[in-house]
């Protein structure tokens, strides 16, 4: 745990870098749903996002971090959610939360009738293959090497950006990256003013791919190499 003093005027709070614990869980998924509403997942609604926030906490590769100020009251005010091992990190969900994860996924699909079509006609196929397919064998030895840690979901509050609490987090999440041995890191963006490609240049990520995603946004892949 880390304590960093950020830059922005509006507060002299220390902001502490944490691990994210299972009560942090429903703000995060709030937050991600207000402020980072791209995808399919927070369309699913804030009880299937805890759901799945929770496999980065009790999976070997996973790893949640949040931001809180250390004076009372304590407010969370970032989290960010990765893995370190991506490929082994998605192979030990599926081994071992596959089932409660669809079950979830299924029921809030049910909810959501215009999101369930919109499922079916972009995404359906692709993760039908992924449960029945054989990636669910984490002890599988042709997995890739060297492992590529990717971030898969980074929030601050609007209001504290720019103060370094983003940079914190990620260089946090890059630290144990590095101590897992990935050489590699990646994340996905929303290209333009609307995602935080700007943000990821100034500390040292470069934009490898330009693409659309599978709702049609244009989206930018970034890497970063690890030591």
């Amino acid at each position: 745990m880390s304590q960093r003093l950020p830059e922005f005027p509006s507060t002299r709070s220390l902001v502490v870098i944490r691990p994210a614990a299972e009560e942090d869980l429903k703000l995060m998924a709030s937050n991600m749903i207000r402020h980072l509403p791209e995808g399919l997942f927070p369309r699913l609604g804030k009880r299937f996002v805890r759901r799945w926030m929770q496999t980065f906490l009790t999976e070997q590769y996973g790893v949640a971090l949040v931001a809180v100020t250390i004076d009372a009251p304590r407010q969370q005010v970032g989290f960010l959610i990765g893995s370190t091992n991506q490929v082994r990190h998605v192979a030990d969900v599926l081994h071992h939360q596959k089932w409660s994860l669809l079950f979830s996924g299924l029921a809030a699909l049910c909810l959501r009738p215009r999101v369930l079509l919109h499922f079916l006609r972009t995404r359906a196929r692709p993760y039908l293959r992924r449960i029945t397919g054989r990636t669910n064998n984490p002890g599988v030895e042709t997995l890739p090497r060297p492992a590529t840690a990717v971030i898969t979901s980074l929030v601050v509050l609007p209001t504290l950006r720019g103060g370094g609490i983003g940079r914190f987090l990620v260089e946090d999440f890059l630290d144990r990256a590095a101590a897992d041995r990935a050489s590699l890191a990646e994340l996905v963006t929303t290209a333009g003013a609307a995602g935080a490609g700007d943000f990821y240049e100034k500390i040292g990520w470069t934009c490898v791919e330009e693409r659309h995603s599978k709702d049609g946004t244009p989206i930018h892949t970034y890497h970063r190499s690890l030591p």
